[in-house]
């Protein structure tokens, strides 16, 4: 059987995020095919770090001897991702005829990244693949900008189970020395008594900016408008309505109408600790898409669907708002929907809502 991919050589680059003095070398790449015929990819690598002990480590293939690194392998294990430990003779393994099944080529080479993590996030990987973005027309609600449904294809990518807590909010305030945002204090009292924020809740009244300083400070970056919307509600083969599925259901998600304890009950105003409602998870294990923060994306908004490219669209170049998604505790009823698109100022915090967010990589 004939070998259907070939490594030349590997690369090291080296990325550091703010908040640390010394950035992560990464050396002594190495890639090699198992065998000849074999679907398996073993690539070596040497990683320190002399003030982080949890880095995210990225591995891209380029079919073209480096010219472009195009292939984001998913088919990945072992030390590669979250929480990687620095060390030597760190060992990824890729089924590279899984991701480019077929394929046969002597000028792959393999690119290993390593930043500093900060935030031991839990984080749910999105596999490579397209979706179906937007609101198909026959959803409960339909607006303009939720049209035309489209097909959007990304790479792979991954994406925080839960919504950035205060207490990590809290480690990048003391590493960086930003001011803490609106409604920091843990007492809270926003209209129907007083609640407890803990260091689960999740943190709020943050602007867009500095949701964009969290998420580089960690290792990542907002996600897109699509990252967000495939990681809601994308079954695989249709989008759900819902997180959870395509019929409403107050008691999945934190909103004025649900009766959960962990958001006060009926009728309160204030949030839950990330990870309430498991039951509302979506398809992919993420939870909270709707309910509870609304969620800065990176995007400008809106508009844009009918005339986004088809692969990794990062909204359009310029705008006067940020993109929000997924609602919020005030929200209720069958119009809490994944489709669902909201924006702001990025300089606003939310008022009484207090906008929220969480990490993609």
């Amino acid at each position: 059987m004939r070998a259907f991919v070939c490594f030349a050589s590997a690369v090291a680059i080296v990325s550091a995020s703010a908040a640390y003095a010394v950035a992560p070398n990464v050396s002594n790449v190495r890639a090699y095919q198992r065998m000849i015929g074999s679907r398996l990819v073993d690539v070596y690598y040497d990683v320190s770090d002399p003030d982080s002990s949890l880095l995210y480590v990225s591995l891209s293939i380029s079919n073209n001897a480096g010219a472009s690194w195009s292939i984001a392998p998913r088919a990945v294990s072992g030390a590669v991702g979250v929480n990687v430990t620095p060390g030597a003779g760190k060992h990824i393994v890729w089924n590279a005829g899984a991701d480019v099944p077929g394929v046969y080529g002597t000028q792959y080479k393999a690119m290993v990244t390593a930043s500093d993590a900060n935030v031991a996030a839990e984080m749910i990987y999105i596999p490579a693949g397209s979706f179906l973005m937007g609101n198909n027309g026959a959803e409960p609600y339909s607006y303009s900008d939720e049209l035309p449904q489209h097909s959007v294809y990304l790479s792979g990518y991954w994406i925080g189970k839960y919504e950035v807590t205060r207490g990590e909010y809290r480690r990048f305030m003391a590493a960086t020395g930003r001011a803490a945002p609106a409604y920091w204090d843990a007492v809270q009292d926003w209209g129907t008594g007083s609640f407890t924020q803990t260091e689960d809740h999740p943190v709020v009244g943050v602007t867009w900016y500095d949701a964009e300083a969290y998420c580089a400070w960690a290792g990542g970056h907002l996600p897109t408008e699509a990252q967000w919307e495939k990681a809601a509600r994308w079954t695989g083969s249709y989008p759900n309505v819902y997180p959870w599925g395509n019929v409403w259901d107050a008691e999945k998600y934190n909103n004025w109408d649900d009766t959960n304890p962990a958001a006060g009950g009926y009728g309160r105003c204030q949030t839950a600790p990330v990870g309430s409602y498991p039951s509302g998870a979506s398809p992919y294990g993420c939870q909270d898409m709707v309910g509870n923060v609304w969620e800065w994306v990176a995007d400008w908004c809106c508009g844009y669907y009918s005339v986004s490219p088809s692969t990794d669209p990062q909204g359009p170049s310029s705008g006067i708002y940020r993109g929000l998604r997924g609602c919020g505790w005030a929200n209720s009823g069958s119009g809490d929907r994944c489709a669902g698109r909201s924006g702001d100022y990025p300089y606003s915090y939310g008022g009484w809502l207090g906008y929220g967010f969480r990490l993609a990589r």
